[in-house]
């Protein structure tokens, strides 16, 4: 299992360097990079965190599909893949609904065109030439001149299971957001199949567990009033369960207890004022545990 680390949209892009360096110094496996309306752009970010990493492997998403020509979009991801081969991964996603309607970019149906813009970015990284006439892509005889030599990966992002199912035919894999449990990453897991499941997890860790949870409670609960997933609601049980929280040693734990559930790739989603240090405090004192 590979584990990694996200920098929040909402993370000041000035901070993005010093974040990249430690991440990797670190000896996390991979850096996600959150695109959200209207702070700064997935790709752009993506290609500094690249450009200043030898190592990491680094996700951006999730990208809204309903703003993504696929054909511009292969594009951009096939020029990074070039410059850094193997270590570029992309996550589309539906857009937050009220940003989507904010710009007028909501679309009758968002799976249809989820799964055509998916399937159409893909084929045009695996090198393919690609016609396509549906509800929402339409391309003639689009073939990419420089398509790259490692494909790089092209995930779905989302919690329903109809979403799980365009991931599982149509995309190399399926990444799941802070408040997937450890049965809901086993309920993801089994609709998924083969594909590569990357599972965004809250981080708190603290000297004991009871400190750790008192941070963590009210971001939960918050989460949980918001409504926004219903699905992963709905499976979510204790805390200890929901995130990575605790001691060193709980953190350790609950890390390998999302592998043993089915995820290929634990993602850190600090909580808290403080993500930096927490970071830091994960690789210091939990790393150790989960690689020594």
């Amino acid at each position: 299992m590979r584990l990694g680390v996200l920098v929040g949209a909402k993370q000041p892009v000035a901070e993005l360097p010093a974040a990249v360096r430690a991440a990797e110094a670190a000896g996390f496996d991979e850096l996600w990079l959150a695109e959200d309306c209207f702070l700064h752009g997935g790709l752009t970010a993506a290609a500094t965190a690249l450009a200043l990493s030898e190592r990491l492997t680094v996700g951006a998403g999730l990208l809204p599909a309903a703003v993504r020509n696929p054909a511009i979009a292969a594009m951009e991801i096939a020029t990074l893949a070039l410059l850094h081969p193997g270590r570029v991964q992309i996550a589309f996603g539906h857009g937050v609904e009220s940003w989507m309607r904010q710009i007028a970019a909501r679309p009758p149906n968002r799976l249809v065109l989820l799964e055509e813009v998916v399937r159409a970015t893909r084929a045009l990284l695996h090198g393919e030439t690609v016609d396509a006439t549906g509800r929402f892509v339409s391309l003639t005889d689009v073939r990419l001149e420089q398509p790259p030599a490692t494909p790089p990966e092209i995930l779905v992002g989302t919690t329903g299971e109809r979403g799980i199912a365009i991931a599982a035919r149509a995309a190399d894999g399926l990444v799941v957001p802070e408040g997937t449990s450890e049965p809901a990453i086993r309920w993801a897991r089994g609709l998924l199949g083969d594909g590569r499941l990357v599972v965004y997890s809250w981080l708190r860790i603290e000297d004991d567990a009871t400190a750790a949870h008192a941070v963590l409670e009210p971001i939960v609960q918050r989460w949980r009033d918001g409504g926004l997933y219903p699905v992963l609601a709905a499976q979510a049980g204790a805390l200890d369960g929901l995130a990575v929280v605790g001691s060193a040693q709980d953190c350790a734990a609950a890390v390998r207890r999302r592998g043993e559930a089915g995820a290929d790739t634990v993602v850190l989603v600090p909580a808290g004022p403080d993500p930096d240090a927490q970071v830091a405090r994960f690789a210091a004192e939990v790393l150790p545990l989960l690689t020594g």
